[in-house]
């Protein structure tokens, strides 16, 4: 039977730009090369940029600000961190992230513990999606399909009817990824990521 281990995995040092969020996401470490420690991004996010209020139920976010000033809610507190501060989201807790500057950008790290591939997936292809017109202002996917892939890699919960309605489609998105509806376009997303890493090393 097709399981998650045998799909392509994210690698360190891929990057990925949502143009709705504004950000560009860098990959430090992946669960594949930190043995399942911990999934490590930088990201640099465009003045006025950031994501909708959500949670995770299989790992916790820290955030640490290396340029710039970041904001971060969470749940009902607004935090602003400066670069050597840093604020964590525990499993289960509502958060999110945003750039309080109209005028410069602001890069930060965050840090999953424990790892989560499916997360990195889910990022590579939403990105993915984003970057071509695939997926609404708001950034949901175009097609239901990707939206339960989404729901099923992502361990990625809203508040409202979008959260339930990601809960009710996780398992069509497992059923979708164990038939690979999916491996042709994260496949090109992946080799796009390593091209572009690979220019700059180039570079």
């Amino acid at each position: 039977m097709h399981t998650d281990q045998f799909l392509p995995a994210v690698e360190p040092g891929m990057t990925f730009h949502n143009p709705l969020i504004k950000d560009r996401v860098t990959f430090l470490e992946t669960a594949d090369s930190s043995d399942g420690q911990r999934t490590l991004v930088r990201v640099d996010l465009a003045p006025g940029g950031g994501n909708p209020l959500h949670w995770h139920e299989r790992f916790t976010e820290t955030f640490s600000p290396v340029e710039g000033t970041l904001g971060i809610q969470l749940e009902d507190r607004t935090l602003t961190l400066e670069p050597g501060e840093q604020a964590t989201a525990p499993r289960g807790k509502r958060h999110r992230f945003f750039n309080p500057s109209a005028t410069r950008a602001v890069s930060f790290q965050v840090e999953l513990r424990p790892a989560s591939a499916g997360f990195e997936r889910c990022m590579a292809y939403a990105y993915g999606l984003a970057d071509e017109g695939r997926t609404t202002k708001q950034g949901v996917p175009s097609r239901p399909a990707d939206l339960a892939i989404l729901a099923y890699w992502g361990d990625t919960y809203m508040p409202g009817p979008m959260g339930l309605v990601m809960r009710l489609l996780r398992g069509w998105g497992r059923s979708l990824v164990r038939k690979d509806h999916h491996r042709a376009r994260l496949e090109r997303y992946l080799a796009l990521a390593r091209q572009r890493r690979a220019e700059g090393l180039a570079a």
